[in-house]
Parts: C-alpha cells; structure tokens; sequence
C-alpha cells in the first residue's frame, strides 16, 4: 500500500475584539476545541487584547493561549493611525524606525503576556513593506495572513528575508457556522476537495482562518468604532452586537466537529506556524556557484528577471542572482590583476578556478526606482563595469541591499539594467572558456532590463473599512514593487 502524501493544515485566528467582553469566551471556546482534538493552532494575537485579557482576570485564557502558539496581530489593529496611515509618506528608514517605535513595546507586552511569537500578520488591510525588518528585529520568523497586496501564484514565498502563508488562493478554506448542519456540510465537502486535490499534487499546505469574535458578535468591532476613518474618544467607544449565547455555543459545536473531521483524515498534520518554519529551509544559502555555472542561469529572455531555479529543492530570488553577479565580477577582476592584464586584450584569462557563494541572507531591494542616464545599446567599458562591482560590494555589505542605481562615473544604471548587461559580459566570458580563449571585451552593449517579480504586487488593496474613503498609499506599494527583488518561492521540505 502507497503511502499517502503529507497534507498540513494551518489553523489560525486573528484575535483582536478587545472591546467586546464576549469574545473572550469564544476566544475560550476555540482553545477547548483545540485541546480536546489534541492539536494547537496558531493565535495571531492583538496587544491590546493581551493586556485587556490581563485586566480582566481572564486567567483562564491566558493559561489556555500559552499552551498554543502565538503570533502577533500589531498593538492596537484598527485604531489610528493605523500601520498603513502611519507610514504612507514614509520613506525606507525612516518607516523601519516608525513601525519599530510604535510596535515594539506592543509585541512587548504581548511576550510577557503569552509568550513569543512564531507568525505576524496585519491587521485587516493595513500592509507596508517596512514591517519586515521589524519582523526580523522583534525575533519573528513567519508572516501569515491572507493580505491582497503580494502572493507568488497561490503557493508558499520568500519576500524581504521572510517565509510567508500569504495568498494561497485554492487552498484556503473555512466551514461556515452561520449556516447551521448545511454550512458543516458544505465545509467538510469543501476541505475532502481541496484535501484531495493536496494529496494528488503530492502533498502541500491548507489554510484555515477565524476571528474568535465571529462566534460572539453580528458584526466586526472595529467597523463598528473605527470605520471610514472615524476615531471617537475613547469613552464612545462600542461593544459589538452580539449573538446570544446559545448562537455562539451553537457555532463552537460545529467548529469543534469541523475541527474533529480534519484531524481524522488520513496524512493530514494540523501545524502550527512555528511547526512550519521546519518545513520551509532555505537552501540557498552557501550554495557555490562556479562561472559556468552561474552564466547558466543568466538568461533573461526580453530583459525579464525574476527567481531562477537551480535544481528541485533549491530557487534564487534575483536580488541573490544579482549579489552573485557582482561578486563574479569582483574575482574577474581580481583574476586579471593577479595574471597583471589588466592592459593586455589578448591574454587568455583561466576562470576555472573562480567561485561565488550565496549568503545568508537575501539582499533587499534598492528604495527608491532611479532610470539609466545612458541610451540603450550605448557601449560600457568592460573594466568600468568590473570596477563599479566594487562600489556595490560594499553598499550591499553595508546595507543589506541593493543599491538605487550603479554609477559608472557620472552615469547612473538601473539595477535591472545593470545585471542584465553584467548577465551578457559573464555569459560571453564563460563561453569564452569553453575554447580556452578568455579575453575581457573592451566594451559590452548597455541593455535594458526590468523585476517581471513586481507582477505580482497588486495596487487595489486599500479597500478595508477602517481606512477614509478616499485612501491611497501608492508609496508603500512602490516601496513593496522595489522589494520584490526578494521575491521567490518557499519550497516544503518533507522528511
């Protein structure tokens, strides 16, 4: 008998009502589903709803949260400013320090309460690219929501340095507890498709998602105080409307059969985040790449770039592509000063020896989009192409990114234009090596280039009640374009 594909299933809950004193007991509810099922998800939790759980003796939750995993839902969710307001004129810097200043002593408090977090996730609409070296500075590993601003073709991803369970499109799912036996029915219908669907591609992911206050309340907490831009005094402040008790025990006996269903099904495993982060290695990192080899990847047809996979278990984003071009340029130009060629067109160079290493973690995108001052086709001197390397060595080492442009003198390239014409000049060399006539060109032809990654950035993402009619943010989402450099797919490790 074949055994049958690993299929994890990720539970999880945006627990956020601090103003409603009845979403605590559902929050309750949930957890005693969990326990009597013998399985944990994971409890995206809000600040403020931490300490509010605190002030009111709720101890009971408190210890039952504990025994689960935890992530962090920002320290007040729909209050204003919200992330998203805060930060929409902010630059790179500036907004990493802002979302740093004002989160921080939040995810705080939310450790000492229940402990650290595995996962983050936004709050409703309300995204910025700045949170990730936040994300990274509080110790938090997994982003996991179901945000519209960025995905990778329904499928788990790496963007700026963190594994995200964004976005996965067929494979999200969730009974509803409104519609009484009929909703269970379709839901368990609904999870058997998509399980099945899992097991014939040979395994994978499903996520499902709550707020603990739906099984409280007829409508959102936060839509009933903060929506439009509205932000009353604190003592106008309202409760939502509530179900009833019997309505919410009602919806908390489907769960818990919902629930029940799920883990009785042969090869499923109910994860949590921080389980996950097992799951999804990066194996990029140290990977060694000789000349050859790299110039094997360096096919961008019509100037597109995006991630490149080197085998199966194994994928690059192009801002690591782009780090691996430029330190191979480095070592070519240490190769011809080594053999003092440096003047000499004609000297056969030996790259046989010439090796670049991955790093350990993937460079951020530039910040700021800066166009080539120079006309496509316009010839670069190859040696001031190999001498630039050298300046952006350094900013990425410095930084931890890329550059907004690479300056040959006074001339500015973009960095797509840059790696594309640095792509050519290796891929010219390499095969150069094969007949054992290795010469640097004087010159290689400036081509254009551009990130096809930012595709998949969307722009109709601030639609979330909470936010003024008329909010935009198109800053954040050039910021988020920029770092889509980062972008590749997060690849599930079993075993």
């Amino acid at each position: 008998m074949s055994e049958v594909p690993p299929v994890h299933v990720l539970f999880w809950f945006d627990v956020e009502d601090y103003l409603t004193p009845e979403s605590d007991d559902a929050l309750l509810g949930l957890l005693d589903c969990f326990e009597r099922q013998g399985v944990q998800g994971t409890w995206k939790v809000v600040a403020e709803k931490a300490r509010v759980l605190e002030e009111r003796g709720r101890e009971d939750v408190i210890r039952a949260l504990q025994r689960q995993d935890i992530g962090y839902h920002t320290d007040t969710h729909s209050q204003h400013p919200v992330l998203a307001e805060y930060l929409r004129s902010a630059g790179w810097e500036d907004g990493v320090e802002e979302i740093i200043r004002r989160e921080r002593p939040g995810y705080e408090d939310t450790v000492r309460i229940l402990g650290p977090s595995s996962t983050f996730g936004q709050a409703g609409g309300s995204w910025a690219p700045q949170i990730y070296p936040f994300m990274r500075d509080a110790g938090i590993p997994l982003f996991m929501d179901e945000a519209s601003h960025i995905g990778l073709d329904g499928a788990p991803f790496w963007y700026c340095n963190v594994p995200h369970i964004n976005r996965l499109e067929t494979r999200v799912t969730r009974m509803d507890f409104e519609a009484g036996e009929k909703g269970l029915r379709q839901g368990i219908g609904r999870f058997d498709e998509i399980h099945r669907d899992v097991v014939d591609d040979g395994g994978g992911l499903i996520s499902i998602y709550y707020h603990p206050c739906e099984f409280a309340t007829l409508a959102f907490w936060d839509g009933v105080n903060f929506a439009r831009g509205q932000q009353p005094p604190r003592p106008q402040w309202k409760p939502a409307p509530l179900r009833g008790a019997q309505q919410m025990a009602a919806g908390l006996e489907l769960f818990d059969r919902y629930l029940g269903h799920i883990v009785a099904q042969p090869g499923v495993e109910v994860l949590t985040g921080r389980q996950l982060l097992n799951l999804l290695p990066d194996n990029a990192a140290d990977r060694v790449f000789s000349i050859a080899e790299l110039a094997d990847m360096l096919t961008f047809s019509s100037g597109a770039i995006e991630h490149r996979f080197v085998d199966a278990d194994t994928v690059l984003a192009p801002s690591e592509i782009f780090a691996l071009v430029v330190e191979a340029l480095l070592q070519i130009m240490l190769t011809i000063t080594d053999e003092e060629t440096e003047n000499s067109a004609d000297t056969a160079l030996d790259l046989t020896q010439i090796r670049v290493v991955v790093g350990q973690d993937t460079p951020l995108g530039p910040v700021h989009r800066q166009a080539t001052t120079l006309q496509p086709d316009a010839p670069l001197a190859s040696d001031q192409l190999l001498e630039a390397a050298i300046d952006v060595d350094r900013y990425l080492q410095h930084h931890g990114r890329m550059p907004d442009a690479i300056w040959l003198g006074s001339e500015a390239i973009a960095p797509a234009d840059f790696l594309i014409t640095a792509a050519d000049l290796l891929r010219k060399m390499a095969a150069a090596q094969r007949s054992r006539q290795v010469t640097l060109p004087s010159t290689i032809p400036l081509r254009t280039g551009h990130l096809d990654s930012e595709r998949h950035v969307h722009d109709d993402v601030w639609n979330w009640v909470v936010f003024a009619k008329d909010f935009d943010a198109p800053g954040l989402i050039e910021l988020a374009r920029l770092q889509a450099w980062t972008l590749k797919p997060a690849l599930l490790h079993y075993g």
